[in-house]
């Protein structure tokens, strides 16, 4: 049972990851440009999420799954921010690129 979940750790690493450095790139956006968003900024991407990428790839089947899951999980974390915090518009083609972001990332996990 461990080794089934340390096998499936790499993913997990990945989406808290992307998920840490997305807060940390939506709060810059909502401060603006100080020195409080850099400090939130440097803080979450590079002293929490950094060993959470680092892991992830070494511990994945490959580096292709790691990279494109992380790659994947921040761009729909920014498609999501961006409709239902910041109210940006968005086109049809749009929801049909995040899902098939979606089942690809999904594809890989698999």
């Amino acid at each position: 049972m461990l080794e089934f979940l340390k096998s499936q750790l790499w993913w997990i690493l990945q989406l808290t990851g992307s998920a840490g450095v997305f807060v940390a790139l939506a709060y810059g956006k909502i401060k603006g440009l100080c020195w409080e968003s850099f400090l939130v900024y440097i803080t979450i991407s590079f002293s929490i999420c950094s060993w959470m990428f680092l892991k992830s790839y070494e511990i994945a089947p490959s580096f292709f799954q790691a990279w494109f899951v992380g790659t994947a999980a921040l761009a729909l974390c920014g498609f999501g921010g961006s409709i239902f915090y910041f109210k940006d518009v968005v086109s049809l083609l749009n929801y049909i690129g995040a899902i098939a972001v979606l089942i690809g990332s999904g594809l890989l996990i698999l």
